[in-house]
């Protein structure tokens, strides 16, 4: 029993001691600071670089020259050398229009655990240029990983004497060099590659601006990221292993809860359709064979293409068809349910039957929907739903891979663990499509629920039909855009 709970003491340990450590930009971006300080007879240039895990395992494999798996300082300070002559001609520095030379003083490198124990890098430059005039207009351009996603920082700062005015850079930072970034901001990262100011020993000539500040009291993000820390428990046992395949499941049930990911779609698919469980099965089998091919096929780019095809610009690609087809689905069943229930598209049927209209005598009609011996009925066909609109729905709920589970899969490989992290990722998939599968039945049977109330007979009510597959057009014309951008 003591050693039961030992195993699980290190589990829970292992589980959530890294957690910290996922990479608050995301696993594919490539982050780099920039500090330029200007004083009487030089330009200091500091350059901070931070690359996430995914980017790092990719040049882990130029790193890592033994193939021994684990980077050392030596192969780390090889590395260092070998990159750092393209960097800094990359930095593109000019005073007055003239470019200026710089050399490289100082530089460290090193890694830092990420999610799943995969490492993050993390390198600095110290770089000075002489100048020999105390005045003049600055120009900086960064040109490295520009194909990257990911934070991109510059700060200006003065020293001896010197002013800078009518700049485009500010004062002070907000990542502290890239060691903590701030929360609100992970959405909209910082794009800063150029800066251009003016800076002088004497005073700033009149009407210039002073170098500003920007507000730096903002709160720093930690990120956690559970699903990669499945793979790197210290130790994998059987009963371990099977609890982290429940807790695999969970994630992937918790992650379809987030923004995206389909609910809304679902539900409004099958808001006023005839679906069965039969159906819900499919679709949650549909999303999760998606999911699951998707992460193994980006998992494949990363390992062997990486040169060619840049896996984070993959997503947005993959966002955009998951839109298309969802844009498409919405309007399909838009047009299909509007002209329904205006009564274009309803089939005729022998109307043999005989009207009784009792001793009421009621008989109102009103073309497909009628009243007579006191009951009301429509003769509109109810909608069937087709297994290729059911295979469409699913492939765009699972076309966009978790990062998470591609970091999984990557960290799985490192570990040695590839068959555990294939069963975590399918594992992971499942708990995604529960939920979806889930969302659809509930909406499934209140539909038939409410559908025999009187609340059925309101006239929106009948409407939400046509309203859901609306929504759907609308979130799938949503998706395609934010893709875009």
């Amino acid at each position: 029993m003591l050693r039961k709970l030992s195993i699980f003491t290190i589990l829970i340990f292992g589980l959530f001691a890294a957690m910290v450590t996922a990479h608050p930009l995301g696993n594919f971006s490539v982050n780099q600071f920039t500090r330029i300080e200007i004083d009487k007879t030089e330009i200091h240039l500091r350059q901070a670089f931070d690359m996430a895990e995914i980017p790092t395992f990719q040049e882990s494999e130029i790193i890592d020259t033994d193939k021994n798996g684990s980077l050392s300082e030596a192969e780390l300070k090889a590395y260092l050398a070998k990159i750092t002559p393209a960097y800094v001609q990359n930095l593109l520095l000019t005073v007055s229009g003239e470019p200026v030379a710089m050399t490289v003083t100082d530089s460290t490198i090193k890694t830092e655990n990420g999610a799943g124990d995969l490492p993050t890098l993390k390198i600095s430059w110290e770089i000075t240029a002489k100048i020999t005039s105390t005045s003049g207009v600055l120009h900086f351009e960064n040109r490295n990983y520009a194909d990257r996603v990911g934070w991109n920082e510059i700060v200006a700062t003065h020293a001896g004497g010197v002013n800078v005015f009518n700049s485009t850079a500010y004062g002070s930072g907000l990542t502290d060099e890239l060691k903590a970034y701030p929360q609100e901001s992970l959405n909209s990262p910082l794009r800063e590659r150029s800066a251009d100011l003016s800076f002088t020993a004497e005073n700033i000539p009149g009407g210039a601006v002073p170098l500003k500040n920007r507000d730096s009291h903002v709160a720093s993000a930690v990120q956690t990221d559970r699903l990669a820390e499945l793979i790197s428990v210290p130790v994998l046992t059987p009963g371990i292993a099977i609890f982290g395949l429940l807790l695999a499941f969970g994630f992937g049930a918790v992650h379809a809860m987030s923004p995206g990911h389909g609910k809304t779609v679902v539900g409004a698919y099958l808001v006023g359709s005839k679906g069965t469980i039969k159906h819900a099965i499919f679709l949650g089998l549909t999303v999760t064979v998606t999911h699951t091919l998707g992460v193994f096929a980006i998992g494949l780019i990363t390992l062997f293409a990486s040169n060619y095809i840049l896996p984070e610009r993959i997503m947005p690609f993959l966002t955009f068809v998951s839109g298309l087809l969802v844009f498409f689905i919405g309007a399909s069943l838009f047009k299909d349910r509007l002209f329904n229930a205006m009564g274009w598209t309803a089939k005729t049927h022998p109307h043999d039957h005989g009207h009784e209209h009792g001793d009421h005598g009621e008989h109102t009609h009103d073309g497909l929907t009628h009243t007579h011996g006191g009951s009301t009925h429509t003769h509109l066909p109810p909608e069937q739903i087709t297994w290729r609109s059911l295979l469409g729905l699913g492939i765009s709920g699972g076309l966009l891979p978790c990062p998470s589970a591609l970091v999984l899969m990557l960290s799985a490989i490192s570990l040695g663990r590839v068959g555990y992290g294939l069963i975590l990722t399918v594992v992971f998939s499942f708990g995604l499509a529960a939920t979806l599968t889930a969302v659809g039945l509930i909406f499934l049977y209140a539909g038939r629920i409410f559908g025999g109330t009187a609340l059925a007979q309101n006239r929106l009510f009948k409407a939400l039909p046509v309203l859901s597959a609306f929504v759907i057009a609308s979130v799938g014309a949503v998706i395609c855009y934010s893709s875009l951008g």
